[in-house]
């Protein structure tokens, strides 16, 4: 075993590198507002000066901090805005939704935010009316929650009611909304995460074929958007209906291949936070901040598992060694699930250009993270993910 102080300093930086978006008193300890203070500061913006019942699209690559970046938003409106904020996934338990889904979940979470307050009951009785269901249960809200999560066929049953009274669905949300506002003052903000991370055919039917059923909510709504949904071409006929903020991930380099000592020194400072300097070396930091290409979930999963990595080792340190062995394993798995034969060519001339491919092309690539897009200077450009360019060296090779 490594002394007792090393051990317990690297199982609490273990868990301070867990990857959950940060909230609560992780944000404020962990928070820095290095390369996110322009995204929050545009966000909270375009909440506060546009018109009362706009629509927002939250863009950018799943793990680039939009999570975060939209709870710190609540934090700084919690005040000013009567604020529902939920992930889509553990609300519904299923990634596989449609457009209702999305309004039944917004329904539901609104409603949970004010159950405590003596007027929740004038505001459950049109659910339970839209629904057909008065069960005795004491806690309808988690009853059906229950029941659309985990029983398929009580799923398809409430999506069928919902959707033969669509209309009544998106006036008892407004109508939530507007007495919630008349209740306690406040006009209500809802922030609804993890939309980024629908499947592409997912994302496609739920924002452009039903896209219409997401404005009708007279409330300001937060969605998360898939970056590779931006590039389809039904993006353009939706586009008016909604502001866009495109969230990007820190640029560790110019596109002419400049350095960039500013993303660096962030970086840096967002491990420093999370484990003592004396538990890892300068090396080990400049390589994960490299290996991770500026994609924060990836940083921060590379250094949870060094800090594992070094409990087993017994080492006293993280060094640069510790750091490659764990990053091999996500290298090992691009290299088993990247389409070499059908990609390769042109991810190697995204890696050599910086420029785009084939709308389909990059679409896929930037669904699975293959390539990552970086915004800088007002330009914006192309280039590999650092595991698949270590990948590529594997293939050729072989």
């Amino acid at each position: 075993m490594p002394n007792s102080e090393n051990y317990d300093a690297f199982v609490k930086a273990y868990n301070n590198f867990d990857s959950q978006p940060l909230r609560g008193e992780k944000l404020k300890t962990f928070y820095i507002d290095d390369f996110t203070k322009d995204s929050v500061k545009a966000i909270i913006t375009t909440i506060r000066i546009t018109e009362r019942f706009k629509k927002m699209l939250v863009i950018g690559h799943r793990g680039c901090g939009k999570s975060t970046i939209l709870n710190k938003v609540a934090e700084e409106l919690q005040n000013s805005y009567h604020i529902i904020s939920f992930s889509i996934a553990d609300v519904t338990g299923t990634m596989e939704i449609e457009t209702v889904d999305i309004l039944l979940a917004t329904y539901i979470q609104l409603l949970e935010s004010v159950k405590e307050d003596k007027w929740f009951d004038s505001l459950l009785q049109p659910l339970k009316k839209l629904l057909e269901l008065n069960p005795e249960e004491v806690n309808f809200l988690g009853f059906i929650g229950f029941k659309f999560r985990a029983e398929p066929e009580s799923r398809d049953v409430i999506r069928k009611r919902l959707r033969d009274q669509m209309g009544k669905m998106q006036k008892n949300i407004s109508n939530t909304c507007e007495q919630i506002q008349q209740q306690n003052g406040k006009e209500v903000l809802i922030i609804i995460d993890d939309l980024d991370k629908l499947g592409t055919q997912v994302a496609e039917r739920v924002f452009f074929a039903n896209s219409g059923l997401l404005l009708l909510p007279e409330a300001k709504i937060v969605y998360t958007f898939p970056l590779d949904t931006y590039y389809h071409s039904g993006f353009i006929s939706i586009q008016d209906g909604y502001k866009a903020q495109f969230i990007p991930i820190v640029n560790l380099q110019t596109a002419e291949g400049r350095d960039l000592e500013s993303s660096q020194t962030a970086l840096s400072d967002l491990i420093l936070r999370r484990i003592d300097k004396t538990l890892v070396a300068e090396n080990a930091i400049k390589y994960v901040i490299d290996m991770s290409g500026g994609l924060l979930r990836d940083l921060v999963k590379f250094m949870q598992d060094a800090c594992m990595q070094a409990i087993v080792n017994e080492a006293s340190v993280i060094d640069q060694n510790n750091v490659a062995e764990v990053i091999n394993e996500p290298i090992n798995n691009y290299y088993r699930v990247f389409d070499f034969p059908t990609y390769a060519e042109k991810v190697k001339y995204i890696a050599k250009t910086k420029k785009t491919v084939d709308n389909e092309t990059l679409i896929y690539l930037l669904h699975y993270l293959f390539v990552l897009e970086y915004h800088h200077d007002g330009k914006f450009w192309y280039d590999v993910h650092p595991c698949l360019n270590k990948a590529l060296a594997l293939e050729n090779k072989t």
